[in-house]
């Protein structure tokens, strides 16, 4: 069985290559969005002028969130 603690470093790997990937790749991801909604939906997506800032608030956000995980595998870690 996985311990809790590797679960929440591999958690704590993927929040920061999901936060990094929004903010390098912003552009791509709402590109990405366009063309799912198109094919999968049928509808227009047409993102508002600030959208590429607020996909890399959500890069930000991950990577914070990354870093309070690691944070808490340790924590657990330590005390088991």
């Amino acid at each position: 069985m996985v311990s809790l603690r590797t679960r929440l470093r591999l958690l704590s790997v993927l929040g920061l290559v999901a936060g990094v990937a929004h903010l390098v790749f912003a552009d791509r991801i709402l590109a990405a969005a366009r063309w799912g909604y198109d094919r999968t939906l049928a509808v227009d997506f047409d993102p508002r002028p600030n959208a590429v800032r607020r996909v890399r608030l959500v890069g930000v956000l991950f990577v914070g969130l990354s870093a309070l995980v690691e944070y808490v595998s340790r924590v657990v870690g330590g005390s088991v």
